[in-house]
């Protein structure tokens, strides 16, 4: 019994922040529907897949120095991971106005989703793919488990939130502020990553960063 019971719980810890956001936007949002939340969490799922694959195809730094370091941590790390988030949101975004219906008056012409719901819409796929980065890493370690489920997941929801408004507004026409926030989310997650390599005395800089992106965010989809 201890294996199901265990599983369930670290399950259930990785998927907290998931739970939280999604009662969230139940109550401030009657647009927020369980099929946005089920292609939330399925972006975040394929994110993970489609970055795996476009690290896979580029090759590794033969050396150790700075400037591999900056091409591993920025580029092969960090940029193959967004770009692999924005060409799933992109196909979504051009796709959802086909798929889009609401409970009340069933199928009908689709309205682009307001920014609000975008940024939550990537911060829950952010989430997404955080738990199961984060249960490939840790499925034996409860703390590890917490940690990252405290650290990473932020980190990615604050990446995704991005990601989702880049991919929203490349399809609207608004390309150079997709730029910008295409651009923002690489770097916030290379410098994560970099931060990360410092000693275990600066371990609250990249915790710091990470809440830091995702608070920004939040406060962009409050404007």
């Amino acid at each position: 019994m201890e294996g199901p019971v265990y599983l369930i719980i670290i399950i259930t810890l990785a998927s907290l922040p998931i739970l939280i956001t999604y009662l969230y936007l139940k109550q401030i949002s009657s647009r927020f529907s369980i099929w946005l939340f089920i292609t939330a969490l399925a972006v975040g799922a394929l994110s993970m897949l489609a970055g795996s694959v476009l690290q896979f195809l580029l090759p590794l730094a033969r050396s150790a120095d700075r400037f591999s370091l900056i091409y591993t941590v920025f580029f092969r790390n960090a940029f193959t991971e967004e770009l692999g988030r924005y060409v799933l949101f992109l196909f979504l975004f051009f796709v959802l106005p086909k798929l889009y219906y609401t409970q009340e008056t069933g199928p009908e012409p689709f309205s682009p989703l307001p920014r609000d719901l975008v940024i939550f819409f990537g911060i829950l796929a952010g989430f997404s793919f955080a738990m199961l980065e984060t249960l490939s890493y840790g499925l034996l370690n409860v703390q590890l488990i917490i940690v990252r489920t405290l650290t990473s997941a932020p980190l990615h929801a604050a990446c995704g939130a991005r990601i989702a408004l880049s991919a929203s507004l490349t399809t609207s026409g608004g390309f150079a502020r997709a730029l910008f926030y295409g651009v923002s989310a690489v770097l916030i997650h290379g410098i994560y990553n970099l931060l990360l390599l410092f000693p275990s005395a600066l371990a609250v800089l990249p915790v710091i960063l990470a809440y830091v992106a995702l608070g920004s965010a939040l406060a962009l989809a409050k404007k």
